[in-house]
Parts: C-alpha cells; structure tokens; sequence
C-alpha cells in the first residue's frame, strides 16, 4: 500500500488536469472572440447588404413552402401596403390582382420543382391611389421531404413606373400606327442596320407586298426586292431634288418616292401617289401641243387672212371704183331719160284727156293711156334707180322732223286704195295711240308704199293687205313698230335672204307676171336703216308676208345705239 501523498505530490498530481483546464479554457476563449468576430463580420456584412438593396428599392423576402410563410423586407412589405415580418402565403395572394394570382401560383409550383421564380403581378393600392406593379424573382433552396425545394429566397422590385412609361410607350406607338395608317402615303421605316421597323396598309398595297414578307426585322434589301417586281420603270424626280424619284407601277398608278435619314441614323420612305397629277401633266402637254399646233395655224391663218384682206381691200377699190362709176352713170342715164319721158307723160296726159279736142278714133285715146302708164311706170323705176344709186353713193340727204305716222300711212294707202280695188283687195288699216317720231315724211312714205306695192302685187284676188303699228319699249329708247302683212302667196326660205338685195326677184309663176326691177326691198332696206331702224322680212309659201320695220321716236336713240354697237 502506498502511503499518504505529500503536499507536493498532491500539488504535482493536481497540476496536469488544471494545466489541461486552462488550456481548454483559453482554447474556448479565443473561439467565442473568433465566433464574435466573424458573426460581428457576418452582421455588419448583412447590413450593408440590406442597406445597398434597400437603396435600390429592391425588396427581400423568403418563403417558406412547407408552412406556407412569407418574410418580408421592410421594402417588400412596403409594397404589399404592410410593415415588416413574416406574413401567411394566403395574405399574400389576396393582396394580389385577381387576374394576376393564378400567374403567382403557377410560378410557385414551378420553383418548387425547379428552383427559378420569376412573375411579375399587380397589387391594388389599400388607399385607393394607383395599383402597384411588382417583378418578384428568386431562387429555390433547402430540400423537400417531398423531393425539390422548400424555401424560396428572392428580391420584390417595384416597377410600376416602368409598367407606366411602358404603357405609354404602346399608347405612343398605337397612335403613331394609327397616324401612318390613316395617311394616304405609303410609310415605311428602317433602322440603322437597315431592318425594318414598321410599315402602314399602303405601302403593302402600292408594291403588292404580301405580309409574311414584312415581318419586323427583315432586312431591306429582302423587301426591296420585292417591291422592284411592282415597278414598271423609275425616273428623277423634276428638278432633280435629292433622295426623290418617281415610278410607274405595274397597274398603271405613279408614285413619288422620297427618302429620309432619321436622327438615329435609320431611314424613312414614303411613296405618295401623284396619279391624277400625272394625268393632269399629261392632259397639259397635250394641250400646250394642240396650243403650239393651233398658234402654229393661227399665224398661217393670219398670213392668209392678211394676203385675203389685201385682196379684198383691191377688190374694194375696184368695185367701189365701179360702183362709183355706175352711179355717176345712171344719174346721168336717169336725167337723161326723165327729160324725154317728162315730155312723152305730159303730151299723153293731155291726150287721154282731150285738153285741146277730140283726138279722133277712140282706139287713139287708149293708146296714149297706154302711153301714159308706160312713161309713168318708167319714170318710177327710173326715180328708184336714182334714188338707190344716191343712197349708194352717200349723197342721199334724209330731213328729219315730227311725222305723225297715221298720217303717212293714209297718204300712202290714198295713193295704192285704187290699184289694190282693181286687184280684188281689202285694205286695213291697224293704229294703236302713237306718238310722233323724228323722221323723213317722204323716206318713210316712199318704205310704205314699196311694201304696199308689193304686198298687192302678189297677194291674189280675194286677199287682205294690212298695215299694223304699235309703240314698244326698247332698252335704247322708246320705238314705233310698223308692219305691212298680206295673205299673198308667201315666199320660200331659199328667196328671203336675196329678196333685200338690189335686182333680185323670186321666180314664181306669179311673179313672172308683175314687172319690176327688184329695186324696191333694197330701196326700202336702206332707207330704214337710215333711220336707225331694221327690216325684217317673215314668210311661208302659201301663208302670206310680213315685212316689220321699227323707228326710234328720237333720233337721239339712233346715236346712242350706234355707239353702244361700235357702228
């Protein structure tokens, strides 16, 4: 047995487990201060973290699969209208849009299996303000009993300004399509690696380009070619303005192509269609063509008409020469033959009456009646061709004075009323309440009697002659209207025309019968347009005569119209 330990042997036994004490104790001391260092690092790197996510406006969260809860960042909860913590998964989606839940439960099952998670959904605002847009992305870890993950990890973003602006981006962009839709341009736009961007209905119209070809980002060389085989043939555009052309296209329209840089370097082509300016180019060159061809015609018909007015100014002097010579002749022929004819009328006169006895055999006393007549009917012609060849010539002097045409008109038909009985005809005369007009007493009995001679000279027995006036209203002036109407044997179209012309007649079987000269219209003609007035002849075979004339009562009218006509 050993005996009881000494003091030191008790100390030297005791001092192997203290030695061992103490070492553990200082091994334990320095793993806390390790371990509070590093959760001191972890805490402060945890911190940083937050403070960095936060400052970025992005939210952090987890969700814990198994029992169906949420933690969530002050940021996330924000979002949701909540404070920080941990919330049931069922709050959550009930704070969610109705229509966006579904998404929200399809992609929690899908990072439950496959670990990624990425939905974005709406969160109505518990004020009543605008909604919130939140993008929610994250990572699945921690094994399932089940088999995949249990827990979610992940960040909230609030992108509802994002959703906003892109908003209004598409509204911009539908307006923008919209606008190059409505405009009767063909649009189309291309970037800068000249791919397209959008094109409008007329472009795909104008080049007959089919739709799968202008999918976004086809390059344009692919369209181009295309739209060649639409295009019949290209020209510079007048004028030569840069980046502008011209084409015709196979169904016949023309375009006006114009190219434009953007600002980001891609490139804008519109195409207007300038069809009707084409045509209307067209319809222009035509006729400055058919102009150039009529001016062209216009100055041979102007050299023509100079070398014809030559002419007929020759002729002019020609036949104004002879004119003139004729008259001088047949004044000189009718003063030659109204001496003789004065004496023959004069000493046959004296006969018929038997002035100085009985002439003997009574068939001596009808021939000088004879006689008579005939000088007489000469002498008258004789009168009228003097009087035509001084009206001709301008040497007939008309006195104008007030005449009272009822007057005029009986003195007239006094000289005619024995003739007109022997020929079986009735004779009226038609005057309404006339004024006196200023003219030539014997001009204007000299234009009834020719009309009156020649409405009883063919006008067969049983007919009526009838001499009608009446007063009209002219913008000139007031006017007498005078016609002389018969129930005769009418003249036909053909002859009216000719009728007024000196030593014109009709050929009818009646009129062969009458004598005279044709002097008498002509006459008749040019004394009443002496007096500012027309004659106007209307007839029809078979249906009678009238042959109107109109006086102005003041002369004065005569001046006025001639200077309102140019005459």
């Amino acid at each position: 047995m050993h005996g009881p330990l000494s003091v030191a042997e008790q100390i030297a036994s005791l001092a192997i487990p203290l030695a061992v004490a103490l070492a553990l104790g200082v091994l334990l001391l320095m793993e806390s201060r390790r371990v509070e260092r590093a959760h001191a690092a972890y805490s402060d790197s945890e911190q940083r973290f937050r403070l960095a996510v936060e400052a970025a406006r992005c939210g952090i969260w987890e969700w814990d699969l198994t029992e169906d809860r949420i933690f969530m960042s002050d940021v996330t909860a924000a979002l949701f209208g909540w404070r920080g913590g941990v919330v049931d998964g069922q709050q959550v989606l009930e704070r969610v849009s109705e229509g966006h839940r579904d998404g929200l439960r399809e992609a929690l099952s899908t990072a439950a299996v496959y670990g990624g998670f990425d939905v974005s959904f709406r969160v109505p605002s518990l004020s009543g303000g605008r909604p919130v847009w939140i993008d929610a992305r994250g990572q699945g870890f921690g094994k399932s009993p089940e088999g995949g993950y249990a827990r979610i990890i992940g960040v909230a973003l609030d992108v509802t300004e994002e959703r906003l602006a892109q908003a209004r981006a598409q509204a911009a962009e539908t307006r923008l399509r919209d606008a190059i839709e409505s405009v009767s341009e063909a649009f189309v736009l291309w970037d800068r690696q000249g791919r397209l961007l959008m094109c409008n209905k007329n472009y795909r119209s104008f080049f007959r380009l089919e739709p799968q070809v202008l999918k976004p980002g086809v390059a344009r060389e692919e369209v181009d070619a295309q739209a060649r085989l639409a295009v019949r043939q290209e020209f510079p555009a007048l004028g030569g303005r840069k980046g502008v052309r011209e084409a015709e296209l196979v169904d016949g329209r023309w375009v006006q192509i114009s190219e434009r840089p953007t600002a980001e370097g891609g490139l804008v082509v519109t195409a207007a269609d300038i069809t009707a300016l084409k045509a209307q180019e067209e319809a222009r060159r035509v006729n400055e063509e058919e102009l150039r061809r009529a001016v062209g015609n216009l100055e041979r018909s102007q050299e023509q008409l100079s070398e014809l007015a030559r002419k007929y100014e020759n002729e002019k002097v020609r036949a104004e020469g002879a004119n003139q010579a004729k008259s001088e002749f047949l004044a000189n022929m009718s003063h030659e033959l109204r001496t003789p004819l004065n004496a023959i009328n004069g000493f046959s006169e004296i006969m018929v009456a038997e002035m100085y006895g009985p002439v003997g055999d009574p068939r001596y006393k009808d021939y000088a009646r004879d006689i008579l007549n005939s000088g007489q009917h000469l002498l008258a012609l004789i009168n009228d061709i003097l009087d035509m060849s001084k009206i001709e010539a301008g040497k007939m002097n008309l006195r104008f004075e007030p005449v009272a045409l009822e007057d005029v008109a009986e003195d007239a038909l006094r000289l005619v009323r024995n003739r007109a009985e022997a020929a079986g005809l009735a004779l009226r005369l038609d005057f309404s309440d006339l004024p006196e007009v200023e003219a030539d007493y014997r001009a204007i009995k000299q234009v009834l009697l020719n009309l009156l001679s020649n409405a009883i000279k063919f006008t067969p027995r049983g007919g009526m002659v009838t001499v009608r006036a009446e007063r009209r209203e002219d913008p000139l002036g007031e006017r007498v209207r005078i016609s002389v109407q018969d129930t005769g044997i009418g003249i036909p179209p053909e002859d009216l025309a000719r009728l007024a012309r000196p030593f014109e007649q009709i050929e009818s079987q009646h009129a062969k019968t009458q004598q005279g000269t044709g002097l008498g219209l002509a006459l008749t003609k040019s004394l009443v347009e002496m007096h500012g007035g027309l004659l106007d002849l209307r007839s029809a075979p078979g249906q009678g005569t009238s042959a109107t004339f109109s006086l102005p009562v003041l002369q004065a009218s005569v001046a006025l119209a001639a200077v309102a006509t140019g005459r």
